[in-house]
């Protein structure tokens, strides 16, 4: 895949670098190239004998008793050994160039070869595709790249309730805000997303959405339906078709009523429908899933170390994966309402805390902050 259309996928074969970096002695800026034993103290004034330029190479050496121009990013010129910086000399009336400070061997010189050699791995199988990566593949020598190929992933909400964000609403009915999150998540991740229409509350219709879910993408994600309620038709639906069920049910909160299943080949992760628990059980579980099928080498949140700067109290059975805010110093508080249908503060938060049964922290506590993809 090209380098412009790479961005966000991870690689499937190393990349090695086809030039060195850089290709030759360069000046790190613009100034005078010396013969730095010439001008080994301040006081000194050389003949400026030519000017070198990025892009061109000098058309002779550097003589012993002169200096010349050069710019950054320029090759040096044989004989020199060092670049004086612009601001460290004055021209003089006569044209030649007065030295204000002395200069040591090789300042102001990046060197052939520095940052890489020809040959060398610059990034291995699995690295995800950004935009320094990009660039530094560039700069290895390479227009393209061999990628895995982007996940499809498909997206359904379950329940009658449902209806389009923005639609009116009747008495019972709420907007669609799990189709929203998910597919912004994915998408985020780098994957190609397909959000269907939402399964209603019917077995038959149930197997009709999985059936053409499973037939369009890599990864089915749905939200809601998945639990052991007289209208959760998820996961019956889902074995009449003949689907194999790995696991239901995980010791978290939110997000106890999960499963994972598969069916011919393509995965279904089933998350819980209220919007906090479809959030924190889409970030712990399908977005790592997600980044296996990518390749990634890299499958699980990032962390970053924080110290709580108010108590955080997990009274129940279960591991809590609480909401929090980790600001600028490092300081970490809860972001509000823990219940999982609260999606005020989970927009505030900006990272979660696991917090294990049946513990209370004070406030000075450290603790882990598990992130995910933000703007």
């Amino acid at each position: 895949m090209s380098l412009t259309e790479a961005l966000g996928c991870c690689l499937a074969d190393a990349v090695a670098a086809r030039v060195d970096m850089p290709g030759f002695d360069t000046a790190s800026m613009d100034g005078y190239a010396v013969r730095a034993e010439e001008v080994a103290e301040a006081g000194v004034c050389l003949p400026c004998g030519f000017e070198v330029a990025a892009g061109r190479v000098a058309d002779r050496p550097l003589q012993s008793g002169e200096t010349a121009r050069i710019l950054t990013g320029a090759p040096m010129p044989a004989g020199a050994d060092a670049v004086a910086m612009q601001e460290d000399t004055e021209r003089e009336a006569d044209g030649r160039i007065h030295f204000l400070d002395g200069v040591k061997p090789w300042e102001n010189v990046r060197f052939r070869g520095e940052d890489f050699r020809m040959g060398t791995r610059v990034m291995a199988v699995g690295q995800r595709l950004g935009a320094t990566q990009l660039a530094l593949a560039a700069a290895a020598g390479h227009a393209e790249v061999r990628v895995h190929r982007r996940v499809r992933v498909v997206v359904m909400g379950s329940g009658d309730e449902l209806r389009s964000p923005g639609s009116p609403l009747k008495p019972g009915e709420v907007h669609d805000s799990n189709s929203v999150l998910l597919g912004s998540l994915f998408r985020s991740a780098g994957a190609e997303v397909e959000v269907l229409p939402v399964l209603p509350d019917r077995l038959e219709a149930t197997m009709v959405g999985l059936e053409s879910a499973v037939s369009r993408g890599d990864l089915v994600v749905t939200a809601g339906g998945a639990s052991v309620g007289d209208r959760d038709f998820l996961r019956p639906a889902w074995e009449r078709l003949g689907g194999q069920l790995e696991f239901f049910r995980v010791a978290i909160k939110p997000g106890k009523p999960l499963f994972f299943g598969s069916l011919r080949g393509v995965p279904l992760i089933g998350l819980p429908g209220n919007p906090v628990s479809t959030f924190v059980t889409a970030v712990l579980i399908a977005l790592p899933a997600l980044r296996r099928l990518q390749g990634s080498a890299r499958v699980g949140l990032p962390v970053t170390l924080g110290t709580l700067s108010a108590p955080l109290s997990n009274p129940g059975d279960r591991r809590h994966f609480m909401r929090v805010i980790l600001d600028e110093d490092g300081r970490v508080r809860s972001a509000g309402v823990q219940a999982s249908h609260i999606l005020g503060p989970l927009a505030q938060a900006n990272g979660l805390v696991d917090v294990p049964p049946a513990t209370e922290w004070p406030a000075g506590t450290p603790v882990r902050v598990l992130r995910w993809p933000q703007d």
